[in-house]
């Protein structure tokens, strides 16, 4: 097992990092670089503010849930299963603030850190945040991406969580909206975002953080594919969630049936 606990400076910055023997054996496809197109899926919810607390793993998996994916469109809601540590019960919740820091508190019971929110914002890590979502019945499962390739791949069908080394030069985005990411700045900690988009022609992402909307670009920033394949290498991962859609309801057969009587009779005028 492969475990790094970022000593974070900013409280905000509470991703850790845990990769078990079975994150390799659920490693994202890859896909031919002629199937690679430029992606932007939609978010569906408002960005999110985390504020002092390090609650940023579930932050990442509330805004991938707010975010399209391929034949799925986020909503506002989700509807889940009551998890084991009885942190969330069986219904339905908005994708808000205070479903992010549930989240959180499951994904600090079920990562391998000491200490557990609340009391102790101890931080948590992607893997966690995957956990959680499949504990709560909004996930099917997920994979873990380790490369540029294997990542861009994961983006033609969804969003997906980054967990990345945070400098304090990525505080700042430049005029064109890119973090800013110089490799001599020092370490803030740890951080969990969203990346929900590529584009190919620029070779950007583009990323969703959880500060508000005074950060970045309306909370939003690219990041160029160089500087992610150097962040990737900096114990950095990515989170793929296979998402639990809801299938569509049955047929009702004496309804059909009804509803085309109906129209029969109203096309010959008669009344039923």
């Amino acid at each position: 097992m492969f475990v790094h606990r970022y000593d974070p400076v900013d409280t905000r910055l509470g991703r850790h990092v845990r990769h078990d023997p079975r994150s390799l054996a659920y490693a994202a496809p890859v896909l031919p670089a002629a199937a690679i197109q430029s992606v932007l899926w939609q978010r569906r919810t408002p960005i999110l503010n985390q504020g002092n607390l390090g609650s940023c793993t579930g932050n990442a998996l509330a805004g991938v849930l707010g975010t399209d994916s391929a034949g799925r469109t986020a909503t506002g809601t989700v509807t889940v299963t009551a998890d084991p540590y009885g942190v969330f019960a069986a219904g339905t919740y908005a994708l808000d603030e205070a479903f992010a820091v549930k989240a959180y508190s499951l994904n600090t019971r079920l990562d391998s850190f000491a200490g557990t929110y609340p009391p102790t914002d101890a931080g948590s890590s992607g893997l966690a945040a995957g956990a959680s979502g499949k504990a709560l019945g909004l996930l099917t499962g997920y994979s873990h991406a380790f490369s540029l390739d294997a990542l861009k791949s994961a983006l033609q069908t969804g969003p997906v969580m980054w967990g990345t080394l945070w400098l304090n030069s990525m505080y700042q985005t430049d005029v064109n909206g890119f973090l800013v990411v110089d490799k001599t700045s020092p370490s803030a900690g740890g951080h969990e975002l969203v990346i929900s988009g590529y584009d190919v022609a620029e070779d950007a992402f583009t990323v969703q953080n959880s500060w508000g909307t005074s950060w970045g670009v309306n909370g939003l920033a690219r990041v160029h594919g160089a500087d992610m394949t150097w962040l990737l290498a900096q114990h950095g991962d990515v989170t793929v969630p296979a998402f639990a859609v809801a299938p569509a309801p049955a047929a009702n057969p004496d309804k059909t049936l009804c509803d085309a009587f109906k129209t029969w009779a109203t096309a010959r005028g008669l009344a039923l």
